[in-house]
């Protein structure tokens, strides 16, 4: 089941302004197509006691289900296809996994119900669309231009994801399960990734005869997530919502990582040193402690406070137009507001890392 929703930044601004903040610019066009085929498929198989040969094939190579198969396969090398499958077939036939489960459909099976509340909510659309515009609009440039497929998935360990083969990002339901403001939040966040995808195709780059050099490709890494993670957090923080939710609970990651910002800011700093300086430090294993849950994701957290402190001095028009600019014009705004403001504003870079975004300058247009 597919459902075309669009999303007009125009009749948003002109029929639905926020309360006390400016309304989108006129312009920002972005259609979202909602998928819950692999979701419904796998929820109408864990309702039987049976399942067939065909049955598993069908749902396995649904474009929702591949999506989950290679994410899981991405940090799960027993996430394939034949596991997939293998292990669907174990819970619907026994009621349960028996060893690894890595697709966790085990958790699927016992939030089954919620998810299927949820289905239901969104898809009798309601407010969820303009909740979602809300959250993202005053974010984006009055030029976007954004066709998006939000896939909703059971299964994996992913809350939200996109792998970068077209404008898809994909939501995790049972991890969300009833929680109708964790679900807008999270598919804000997802959503706006496409949106800085689409900015990032539109920057005019200068043609790069072979590879950049590896302390300019693995630094800008760092500071190119900084700013998509650090943005998107902010565009899709529920804590905003006003609501305590059991979604915002579970995520006890943002209490932490609130309380810790100074050592947030202080790891990140030594993850870029690292990338510059270390020859041989490797990209994924830096991009790891920063930017995954292992270390709950401490570099979301640095960008978002470097987000927020944007748009309270700037606003949301000036973290807009950063979707059409170099990644490394975020750190560079950070660092100029912080000189301009320095009673206002608590966590500030070395002069190292102050350094190494200035040697990364000539690169900018490249990257």
């Amino acid at each position: 089941m597919k459902i075309i929703l669009l999303v007009l930044g125009w009749l948003f601004a002109m029929g639905h302004p926020l309360v006390g903040q400016p309304a989108a610019a006129p312009g920002a066009n972005i259609t979202i197509q909602l998928d819950f085929e692999s979701a419904k498929a796998i929820i109408g198989l864990l309702t039987k006691a049976k399942v067939t040969d065909t049955e598993l094939n069908q749902v396995a190579k649904l474009y929702g289900s591949q999506q989950l198969i290679e994410k899981v396969t991405s940090y799960d090398n027993t996430g394939t296809e034949a596991v997939f499958k293998q292990t669907l077939r174990e819970i619907i036939e026994t009621g349960t996994v028996n060893g690894k489960d890595p697709f966790e459909w085990k958790i699927v099976k016992t939030n089954l119900g919620a998810v299927q509340h949820m289905i239901s909510k969104v898809e009798a659309k309601g407010p969820f669309l303009e909740d979602v515009k809300r959250c993202i609009l005053p974010y984006c440039p009055p030029t976007s231009q954004v066709t998006a497929r939000a896939c909703f998935l059971v299964g994996g360990g992913a809350l939200g994801f996109t792998l970068g083969h077209d404008d898809t990002f994909n939501v995790a339901l049972q991890k969300i399960g009833d929680n109708y403001e964790g679900l807008v939040s999270l598919v804000a966040h997802e959503l706006y990734h496409t949106v800085q995808l689409v900015g990032e195709r539109a920057r005019k780059k200068e043609t790069l005869a072979g590879n950049l050099p590896k302390p300019v490709a693995t630094a800008s890494m760092l500071l190119t997530n900084l700013w998509s993670e650090g943005t998107a957090q902010l565009v899709g923080d529920v804590t905003m919502s006003g609501k305590p939710t059991s979604f915002m609970q579970r995520q006890s990651e943002y209490q932490r990582n609130r309380q810790r910002m100074r050592s947030n800011f202080a790891l990140f700093e030594s993850l870029l040193f690292s990338a510059y300086y270390d020859s041989t430090a490797k990209a994924g294993n830096l991009y790891n402690i920063g930017f995954t849950t292992s270390f709950d994701q401490t570099a979301y957290y640095t960008g978002y406070q470097m987000a927020k402190e944007i748009e309270t001095h700037k606003g949301k028009a000036v973290l807009a137009a950063l979707v059409n600019q170099s990644p490394l014009d975020f750190c560079r705004l950070y660092i100029q507001l912080y000189k301009e403001h320095p009673d206002q504003i608590n966590y500030k870079f070395s002069s190292a890392t102050e350094a190494i975004i200035a040697k990364l300058a000539p690169w900018q247009d490249k990257i």
